[in-house]
């Protein structure tokens, strides 16, 4: 049984509004940064940034944005069912929308960026370009092990030697 993967953009007219949203407020760039390790990970930031790459307040600012949820619904006197999409407008705060976003992005690429080792990334929207550019950067961590030997027997041995032969 696979799940369905979630769309961050599932509705095309609300990501334009909210992208406009953003530009209005002067907005440049979006930026929603994430980390994670051992089996735990978490979105650290979402800001908006201006032309000068200054943090523009989305406190108290709201949005009404559509979210997917994918539930999976077993048929009547069955074991077998099947996933079912749903969606839902609510109003939401915006940097709530932004990890929102992010989180889905996330999700749908099937990256594991939080556990073992982990990962970090970020979520970029540039607002400059039309449409807005949305690249999802993400990096994972692996650890590298580098081994080396030494032998030192031949060493010892040659000591070993030297000593017998001078007494």
């Amino acid at each position: 049984m696979t799940q369905n993967k979630i769309n961050p953009f599932p509705n095309p007219d609300r990501k334009r509004l909210l992208i406009t949203l953003l530009k209005v407020m002067g907005g440049h760039k979006v930026e929603v940064s994430f980390s994670g390790g051992g089996d735990d990970g978490s979105i650290e930031s979402a800001v908006l940034l201006d032309s000068e790459g200054k943090e523009i307040s989305l406190k108290n600012t709201e949005f009404e944005w559509e979210t997917e949820h994918s539930n999976y619904e077993r048929k009547e006197n069955s074991e077998e069912g099947e996933w079912v999409k749903t969606s839902e407008i609510k109003a939401m705060p915006v940097d709530d929308i932004l990890v929102k976003i992010c989180e889905d992005c996330l999700g749908s690429t099937g990256m594991d960026w939080y556990n073992n080792e982990g990962g970090q990334g970020s979520l970029e929207i540039d607002l400059n370009t039309d449409p807005a550019s949305v690249v999802l950067n993400i990096g994972i961590n692996h650890t590298h092990t580098e081994d080396y030997a030494f032998d030192f027997n031949e060493e010892e041995e040659k000591e070993d030697k030297d000593a017998s032969t001078s007494s």
